[in-house]
């Protein structure tokens, strides 16, 4: 291949005519100096790597490869997810079991997660991922076509115009994604997904939570707490619950920890990427108090003592181990930088033992 003029390359689309190789070289010049880079190199490298994939599985189709792939969604989707995709492949990879894993991405969005993980994990090990948001269409033979205000789920389902057989794009993916229609606010949801989801999963299940905001990470908590074939837990909490849970006096209860929505709600929201509320910096001591309560919440048996070390505060018990870690991947005014990580024994050494 010639020499490669990084800055002189156009904005990488289908119709610029760029090989996979050149795209590649663009993707890592551009996450170059991203939080995390050497902390996570594998990660990073293998999800460059994954974007390449998809590039070649949606060629032909320029219409979802350009809803899915714009570059600065995409590489702020992997600098968040780096740290769970990192203990996740450790956990899987470490598993000597012959059950395969399933993968719960909750509040998925369009599931650049598990579109990473897909790419990554060894299929050998895990069954399927469930993409579970509340926009996507109920995925049954009777959905024939989505609604406006349905989640455009194509690049999972579409029609793949290369194959010769008519096949869609599901069958492309090297680990199944499955989407569910889930509203995780709605009080029969617990019932529902232990009936169909954790009842009739047979194997380990993984859940992964990344970008929750509000009450949400409540629910997630939650899940994890009730139902014991979770055997890995990982959570990145975002905003803040809403005003309307401290002025009628909620007490919020997760596990066998409790407090009051007064501590914690907060006005103030995104609508794309503006906010409307109060200085954001305001709020930092609020959402550190809400991750605190969320990790308390966890619920891994009768832990000892935390020990902190480094960035990390670690509960262990002979049932499980949780850890609270503060990793840097929000700069400029940002500090959302808390991810959580719960484990039901026996431990994936490669995750507890690390620094």
């Amino acid at each position: 291949m010639s020499s490669l003029n990084i800055n002189s390359l156009p904005l990488p689309d289908l119709n610029y005519g760029l090989s996979d190789g050149e795209f590649h070289s663009w993707l890592l010049s551009e996450i170059e100096n991203v939080p995390g880079r050497d902390m996570y190199a594998e990660v990073y490298e293998d999800s460059i790597t994954a974007i390449v994939k998809w590039r070649k599985r949606y060629r032909g189709n320029p219409v979802i490869w350009k809803r899915i792939f714009k570059k600065d969604r995409v590489i702020k989707e992997l600098i968040e997810s780096a740290p769970i995709i990192q203990s996740v492949k450790r956990v899987i990879e470490s598993n000597e079991n012959e059950e395969k894993f399933t993968v719960l991405d909750l509040c998925c969005g369009k599931g650049y997660l598990s579109m990473f993980l897909s790419e990554i994990l060894p299929q050998e090990k895990v069954k399927r991922f469930i993409l579970v948001d509340k926009a996507w269409a109920i995925a049954s033979k009777d959905t024939k076509e989505l609604k406006p205000h349905h989640m455009n789920w194509d690049h999972i389902y579409g029609q793949n115009p290369l194959s010769e057989t008519n096949q869609t794009y599901f069958t492309t993916w090297p680990i199944p994604l499955y989407t569910s229609k889930q509203d995780l606010k709605q009080s029969c949801n617990p019932r529902q997904m232990k009936k169909y989801v954790f009842e009739k999963t047979e194997g380990p299940i993984i859940v992964l939570a990344v970008h929750l905001c509000g009450t949400l990470s409540l629910k997630a908590v939650d899940m994890f707490n009730s139902n014991d074939n979770i055997k890995f837990f990982a959570l990145k909490p975002c905003c803040l619950p809403r005003m309307v849970h401290a002025n009628r006096g909620d007490i919020f209860k997760i596990g066998k920890h409790e407090f009051d929505a007064k501590e914690v709600c907060s006005n103030g929201s995104f609508n794309k990427k503006n906010w409307t509320g109060p200085p954001r910096w305001h709020l930092e001591p609020k959402f550190n108090l809400w991750a605190d309560h969320l990790f308390r919440g966890i619920d891994v048996g009768d832990s000892v003592e935390p020990t902190q070390n480094g960035y990390r505060l670690l509960y262990a018990s002979e049932d499980g181990s949780k850890a609270k870690d503060e990793i840097i991947i929000q700069v400029d005014g940002g500090f959302q930088n808390t991810y959580m990580f719960a484990e039901r024994s026996p431990l994936t050494k490669e995750i507890w033992n690390e620094v």
